[in-house]
């Protein structure tokens, strides 16, 4: 694992901010019982003074009442992960376990729990006749404790709620593309291919996968730099996010330097691992939103798919926005060293919308709120994706098993294209697919 993944995989887990939580839970207890030992706190504030035998019994039992706030919440922790994972996805758990206030609370109730234990094991130790700290700070712990306890029901209340864990999947997925593919491959990406050296290419050398799983994260500028350095060009054979076994062909490359290569090194550059990662491949964000929309659908809940729907539209503007649908890498003198496997807009659609409309085949309904996703997505998108859409539309009404029984339903889907033909400009388009649509009336 690389330090890059290894960073993401600790941030995303309840190990980091909760062990940092019980650290400063432990200081803090020493430093209560060192001040109370040393500064005589109860000559300036004897109305809070307690002796050892009462200061002992309570804080005592402030640890049950800490404990059982901790068992409630490991409780409802676990009721939220188990109806997460069975109503919709597996994958959301990771993105309510990584979210920043679930790690929060969950730090801060071992932290409570673990400062009042240190403190109710260490006291005996002194033979102090009067606390002042000790005592204030347990209460005043266990009332903070109480108080975030709250929080934390709304906040698994908030995540519950199927609007609020598709926008904040979205919003966790366009910050993924805004920052780390636009850090890792924006800014080595040229549209011209330029000089590829086509006459080396016939003389290329294939690198096998050393080891199988899906591929994970690749450092691109590495490997731009490296081939700079040999005079070479690599070729991927797959994308990030495919799965591979062992042996298979990783990539290619050929050049004046070829000769010369250390393998090695390039392959270094590939991350592998058990899981898709949303750290280099958008592709797995927007299968988790289609899980969503697809799991609802099932389960006849049509508005957390509809919302899932939406959802996705907007995900796929960010990835129109960001992403450069273009396979070449090029170094600082403009010449392509890298050739990733070319990702085109159809295809995004495909991995977002295709697995709903699969699903979806003879629910009219939700067709209808595709082709209005869709709609949506050509107003604020690139003209140039706008056949693509149109395409990816007309495509999915055309495969509409079922005949149309309602009238209201035929009107609305209609109504949907239309205004989807005016946005892409496929108007002749529209008046034969409207014929087809016709002819399913019962």
């Amino acid at each position: 694992m690389s330090r890059r993944q290894r960073k993401h995989e600790i941030h995303q887990s309840l190990w980091f901010k909760p062990l940092a939580y019980v650290m400063a839970a432990a200081v803090l207890a020493i430093v209560t019982l060192l001040i109370d030992m040393q500064v005589d706190l109860s000559v300036r504030a004897s109305f809070f003074a307690f002796n050892h035998e009462a200061t002992r019994t309570l804080v005592s039992t402030l640890i049950a009442s800490i404990l059982l706030l901790g068992a409630f919440t490991l409780n409802i922790l676990l009721v939220f992960l188990t109806t997460l994972s069975s109503q919709f996805s597996p994958r959301m758990l990771q993105d309510f376990i990584a979210t920043r206030e679930t790690q929060h609370f969950v730090g801060l109730f071992n932290g409570s729990f673990i400062y009042v234990l240190l403190l109710f094991l260490f006291m005996n130790n002194f033979q102090q006749d009067e606390f002042v700290l000790v005592p204030l700070l347990t209460v005043f712990m266990t009332f903070s404790t109480a108080i975030i306890f709250l929080f934390f029901i709304n906040h698994a209340i908030y995540w519950m709620q199927v609007h609020n864990i598709t926008w904040n999947m979205r919003l966790i997925s366009e910050e993924i593309i805004q920052k780390n593919l636009t850090e890792d491959m924006e800014k080595l990406k040229v549209v011209k291919a330029g000089d590829l050296k086509e006459e080396l290419r016939k003389h290329a050398k294939i690198v096998k996968a050393p080891a199988a799983g899906y591929i994970q994260l690749v450092d691109f500028q590495g490997m731009v730099s490296a081939a700079q350095k040999e005079d070479i060009i690599i070729a991927l054979h797959e994308r990030i996010g495919d799965f591979m076994l062992a042996g298979n062909p990783l990539f290619s490359y050929w050049g004046l330097g070829a000769d010369k290569v250390d393998e090695e090194v390039y392959t270094k550059c590939f991350a592998f691992g058990n899981k898709e990662t949303e750290i280099q491949d958008n592709y797995a964000a927007m299968s988790k939103l289609a899980e969503v929309a697809i799991k609802s659908i099932s389960n006849g809940d049509p508005r957390s798919a509809i919302n899932a729907i939406y959802q996705l539209a907007n995900l796929m503007r960010a990835i129109d926005e960001h992403i450069t649908f273009t396979p070449y890498l090029a170094d600082s003198d403009k010449q392509v060293r890298v050739i990733t496997r070319e990702q085109h807009f159809e295809g995004a659609l495909y991995r977002g919308f295709g697995m709903i409309r699969h699903y979806a085949k003879g629910d009219l309904p939700i067709i209808i709120e595709i082709v209005s996703a869709l709609r949506m997505l050509a107003q604020s998108s690139n003209p140039i994706r706008h056949t693509h859409i149109w395409r990816f539309a007309e495509n999915t009404i055309e495969n509409v098993s079922q005949e149309i029984i309602y009238d209201i339903d035929r009107d609305l889907l209609l109504e949907k294209l239309d205004l989807l033909a005016n946005a892409t400009g496929n108007g002749t388009e529209y008046e034969k697919l409207k014929k087809a649509i016709e002819q399913k009336k019962a």
